[in-house]
């Protein structure tokens, strides 16, 4: 194949800035490879396919073999390798439609450059596909990363006659100001370090080889065999490759308890690092045949193929959490059939929405046994599995991961926004969720993303490791930061604290107050009513900044109802950020919590909260008096404060998480309407708040 060298010219990249252009020191090469390869070859799936299949390849060829077929680079290839075995790493897709597109910059109509001269000859140009992976077109230069910079691409397509097509390039990128650079000057001109390989069609211009019976003989070097008969798909073939580096690359280091490095089983064989790399980032869409929106998929290594039965517990758990979130009825096998705690919610978002809903969030406590980490299975933690860090040696801190439409995970977080306010779990469980982006809903209002899977794809860094709000002049909607907000909420309010060295959680001093003091004789009162003014003998305790109370000389009762009105106060000096309420059963024994009286216990619940009636009179010293009716199960947004009902697994409301982004103090009625399903059991409430 005949040499093209990239002239340098007025804003144009260079090899060196291209090698740094996607610079991501957190996560390894090969996990951003496999992130890369697999998401190009989802996004172009042919249009009837119901899955994409993927091959993953490693080998060895000879090097002489290579360097003859590459123009003015034999000689520089010969001196570094001589006719050394190397070792070389493919991408085979099939089931795509290939690199599609004209060959010749010429002949580019409408600025439509097509996906071969968009991955092989430019940087930027992203898929305009809604709904596909890349928003930067920059994710390619990772290819690049992974050898010496030299990159081989092989596609085989159906054209617009309807027939099959074979092309073949290739293309190196390396740092042209380093001294063993195997580029040559092009005409006297400064160095770019960037060249391409092909069939050459005009002075220094290449295009992609066509040649069926070159480009077999071509591939037999690396043993690679064509697509044939109506076959179409991409290979991206990787020749020098160093296996010991890029498995030892952004490894963290975990410690066993006698501080001895642990690495994992994957840390060995680069065919095992891809398999766990690919169920990390793609396990809501590997071997997942209820994925709903488009081709799921299909994955071999070497010829040996990644069955549901070879994926790894901790990611049969997020495939099954992603299917909850989707609504997707489960199987018998289900692995999180037989785990207690599991549930699903949709997440609100108001104004800025065609439909509320911005998203849905799946979650569940697992413990040890489900993750198979005891013997003889001794699976590792799945902090590991997530290759993130551990952070704490006597509790596990939750860890939650997200998606959009093409379901590839963004990120697994264990610290930070996603799960600042969710309670740790102790050593022998763990707290793992899933939350979707409904990315089909539209938005309301914007200057230009139209949908809601556009706004959070345009808000995505070129490495898409993580979401962020972002502004169109005025327009600044938030999701990212309520939908964090609500995740912590939701998953807050469903599991109590394991005790740590610091208690973010503090007794509001009102402590609970029980039954005897709420429920009326039997066959009191005629109708319910709602009293506003909360001014009886209020139960606040002594600390007089601040008070959760309910005003017990107000509450009114109906037959098979109680309407009982709270205050919610603090000062300036005791600023919340969050607080909530709890109705649980006062046995004679003990105080039981809803969830255990209905899971544990098997008992019909005695009472449940029906509605909420919410009265902001200030926040902050400024007068609001702003009412809202909130349904017992629903959530909503009220002058910037959060709202959300707590509900067991059953639907029953036993209680109110009230969660501000910011600090306030306020003053805040609500009274809320309980049904009451028997007289002789006894409702308590718990106050808490956080500062």
């Amino acid at each position: 194949m005949q040499i093209e060298i990239a002239e340098p010219g007025r804003m144009i990249q260079t090899g060196s800035s291209l090698l740094r252009l996607i610079q991501n020191n957190n996560m390894p090469a090969l996990d951003l490879l496999i992130r890369e390869s697999i998401q190009n070859s989802l996004d172009a799936r042919a249009s009837n396919s119901r899955y994409v299949e993927m091959d993953f390849l490693t080998g060895h060829f000879r090097s002489e073999q290579l360097g003859k077929e590459l123009d003015l680079l034999t000689q520089p290839l010969y001196k570094r390798y001589s006719n050394k075995e190397c070792e070389f790493l493919a991408i085979r897709d099939s089931n795509t439609t290939g690199l599609t597109g004209v060959m010749d910059y010429k002949k580019v109509k409408n600025n439509d450059y097509g996906n071969l001269l968009k991955l092989v000859y430019e940087i930027c140009k992203p898929q305009e596909t809604e709904g596909a992976g890349g928003s930067w077109g920059i994710g390619k230069t990772v290819y690049f990363r992974v050898g010496i910079g030299l990159v081989i691409y092989y596609s085989r397509i159906k054209n617009d006659k309807g027939v099959y097509e074979s092309r073949l390039a290739a293309s190196l990128v390396e740092n042209e100001m380093d001294s063993n650079a195997m580029i040559p000057v092009y005409n006297d001109m400064p160095k770019r370090g960037i060249a391409w390989w092909g069939e050459r069609i005009r002075e220094n211009v290449t295009q992609p080889v066509t040649d069926d019976e070159y480009i077999q003989n071509f591939l037999k070097i690396f043993e690679i065999m064509p697509y044939m008969k109506d076959e179409t798909g991409t290979t991206i073939i990787i020749p020098y490759i160093n296996p010991e580096a890029l498995l030892s690359n952004n490894r963290i280091e975990y410690l066993n308890d006698s501080d001895k490095a642990i690495i994992p089983f994957w840390g060995y064989k680069i065919e095992d690092y891809l398999s766990i790399a690919a169920q990390r980032w793609y396990a809501p869409r590997l071997n997942n045949m209820n994925y709903q929106q488009g081709a799921y998929l299909r994955m071999r290594i070497n010829d040996k193929g990644i069955s549901y039965e070879d994926m790894e517990p901790v990611f049969k758990i997020i495939q099954s959490l992603y299917n909850r979130a989707n609504y997707v009825e489960t199987d018998e096998d289900d692995i999180l059939n037989s785990v207690e705690t599991k549930k699903t919610e949709a997440i609100s978002v108001y104004k800025y929405l065609e439909d509320k809903t911005v998203g849905t969030l799946a979650f569940a406590k697992v413990s040890k046994e489900v993750l198979h980490m005891n013997a003889p299975d001794n699976k590792p933690e799945p902090y590991i599995y997530f290759n993130n860090e551990i952070r704490d040696s006597d509790v596990n801190r939750p860890t939650i991961c997200y998606t959009r439409k093409p379901a590839m995970i963004v990120a697994y977080e264990n610290v930070g926004a996603w799960v600042s306010n969710i309670a740790s779990t102790s050593k022998d469980e763990y707290i793992l969720g899933i939350f979707v982006l409904s990315s089909f809903n539209k938005l309301k209002n914007s200057p230009t993303v139209k949908s809601l899977e556009e706004y959070i794809r345009k808000s995505e860094m070129a490495d898409h490791t993580s979401w962020s709000d972002w502004s169109e002049g005025n327009y600044n909607p938030r999701f990212v930061s309520k939908i964090q907000s609500n995740v912590n909420k939701i998953i807050g309010r469903e599991f109590t604290e394991v005790k740590e060295n610091k208690q973010p959680k503090i007794n509001s001093g009102l402590g609970k107050m029980f039954g005897d003091m709420l429920l009326p004789p039997e066959g009191f009162g005629k109708g319910a009513g709602i009293s506003r003014n909360s001014t009886g003998n209020s139960q606040t305790g002594k600390r007089s900044r601040f008070k959760f109370a309910i005003d017990t000389s107000s509450i009114t009762y109906s037959d098979g109802s109680m309407v009982i009105p709270m205050i919610l106060q603090s000062s300036p000096k005791k600023k919340l950020r969050r607080a909530e309420f709890d109705m649980i059963i006062d046995s004679e024994s003990k105080k039981i919590n809803i969830s255990e009286w209905e899971n544990k216990m098997c008992l019909e619940t005695p009472f449940s909260i029906r509605e909420y009636n919410i009265y902001i009179v200030n926040i902050d010293g400024k007068e609001y008096n702003q009412h809202s009716v909130m349904k017992a199960d629903d959530s909503i947004e009220l002058c910037g404060i959060q709202f959300a009902g707590k509900v067991t697994n059953k639907g029953t409301c036993h209680g109110l998480s009230i969660y501000s982004d910011e600090q306030h103090y306020v003053k805040i009625k609500i009274n809320i309407i309980v049904d009451l399903n028997r007289n002789d059991i006894k409702p308590a409430f718990i106050f808490e708040k956080e500062e």
